[in-house]
């Protein structure tokens, strides 16, 4: 197996971080009535240390160079994801019109939050196999 760029390190961080996100809302919140759980300072804290681990790895590396390879991987696991968001909003937007109404707030939320997950994970996926065929 070849070396592993930073960017593919990134990639598995933000696949790990996704997964400790899904077990904390399955475990802790599904069934969990509305209230303060603080879900919304989970994802904050995870979004921030993303952010701040990647631009000072960024800053305190000088090797960090991001190629026209990085470029076009990025790029097709954008498409995925976009693909998959479009196809959600449709569905929104089809059972809205076919029943009148979402069933509820949190049908809703949770549609939303489901495929916000899918389409993540499918981008970070469809990026990590980029980076191995290429490899």
């Amino acid at each position: 197996m070849s070396r592993i760029s930073f960017q593919e390190k990134m990639l598995w961080a933000q696949l790990a971080g996704i997964v400790v996100v899904v077990v904390f809302y399955g475990h802790f919140l599904v069934h969990s009535g509305p209230g303060h759980h603080y879900f919304h300072a989970v994802l904050l804290v995870l979004l921030f240390l993303f952010a701040s681990v990647r631009t000072f790895f960024r800053w305190r590396s000088g090797s960090v160079v991001e190629d026209e390879r990085d470029r076009s991987i990025a790029a097709i696991g954008s498409r995925w994801s976009n693909i998959i968001l479009w196809l959600g909003l449709v569905l929104i937007l089809v059972l809205y019109w076919d029943h009148g109404s979402i069933r509820s707030a949190n049908f809703l939320i949770g549609i939303l939050f489901h495929l916000l997950v899918l389409a993540g994970s499918v981008r970070i996926i469809r990026e990590l196999v980029a980076y191995r065929m290429a490899a």
